[in-house]
């Protein structure tokens, strides 16, 4: 899905991942294609930096996801 948005579009794509997608390939394949990742940082040896991470958008992206799996697992 990511490889079928447009270019040439102002806005800024974020892909938000759990955990277990952070891996520096992946992470280095989403800025490739100028995607930003809002992955779940690992506790070690994360492939998510700091250019991401002091962006307001981040942050908020995380409980988004968190509201989003708490709702998944009451039901």
């Amino acid at each position: 899905m990511l490889h079928r948005h447009s270019r040439g579009s102002t806005g800024r794509l974020t892909l938000a991942a759990d955990r277990g997608y952070d891996s520096a390939n992946f992470v280095a394949e989403l800025r490739q294609m100028v995607v930003t990742p809002h992955v779940a940082r690992k506790y070690q040896y994360s492939a998510i930096d700091g250019r991401t991470t002091r962006h307001g958008g981040y942050a908020k992206s995380q409980r988004r996801r968190k509201k989003n799996e708490e709702s998944l697992g009451w039901a």
